[in-house]
C-alpha cells in the first residue's frame, strides 16, 4: 500500500501536495509488513551507484542539511524547552549529555532518526513540521515503509506523550 499525495490549495493561492497519513494507526502498524525499522535506511541495489567511495567528498547538500538540523534542534530546544535540560529529558527522554553533543558544531554527535522522533513526539510537532525535520536528517517520513516513521505519525496524530511513544516502540521491538 502506498500513500498518494493529495493536491490541495495552499495559502499562497498555488497548489501543494499533502501526504495523507490518515490510515496510519496502531492497528495498521500491527498488521503491516514494513521494509525497514526506520532507525537506519539501508542501500537498495539501485542506490549502489550513488555510494561514496574513498576520497569522495560528502555532498554539499547533506552537509548543509546536517548543519540545518543541528540549528533546528537548538532552536527547538530553546523555544520549546526554554533551554532547560530537565524539561527536555522529561518530555523527550533525551539526556543533557546527548543534547549537548547533538548541538556541538564541530565533532558533535550525528543526530539520529530516533532523536528526531523523540523531539517530534515530545514537543509535539505537526506532521508537516516532523516531516521537515526528518528530511533534514536525511529521509522524509515513510510510514508505509518504516515502522519507526509509522509509530511517529500515529503518536503525533493521537497526541501520545513520550511514555506512550516508548511503550509503542517497545511493543514493536524498536530500540529507543
Amino acid at each position: 500500500m502506498f500513500f498518494i499525495p493529495i493536491c490541495a490549495a495552499s495559502d499562497s493561492g498555488g497548489m501543494e501536495f499533502v501526504m495523507d497519513f490518515s490510515m496510519i494507526t496502531k492497528e495498521y502498524i500491527r498488521k503491516h509488513d514494513f521494509k525497514y525499522d526506520g532507525i537506519l535506511f539501508r542501500d537498495n541495489e539501485e542506490d549502489v551507484s550513488y555510494r561514496l567511495h574513498p576520497g569522495d567528498a560528502l555532498p554539499t547538500v547533506l552537509a548543509q542539511n546536517s548543519t540545518k538540523l543541528r540549528k533546528e534542534f537548538g532552536k527547538l530546544f530553546y523555544d520549546c524547552f526554554d533551554g532547560n535540560f530537565a524539561k527536555l529529558q522529561t518530555r523527550t527522554g533525551i539526556t543533557e549529555d546527548a543534547m549537548r553533543k547533538y548541538l556541538r558544531r564541530e565533532k558533535g554527535r550525528n543526530i539520529s532518526r530516533m532523536a528526531v522522533a523523540k523531539i517530534c513526539v515530545g514537543i509535539p510537532l505537526s506532521l508537516d513540521e516532523a516531516d521537515n525535520l526528518f528530511c533534514l536528517e536525511g529521509h522524509s517520513l515513510e510510514p508505509e515503509n518504516a515502522i519507526l516513521d509509522a509509530i511517529v505519525v500515529d503518536a503525533l496524530k493521537c497526541g501520545d506523550d513520550i511514555k506512550t511513544f516508548y511503550e509503542t516502540c517497545e511493543e514493536f521491538k524498536i530500540k529507543t
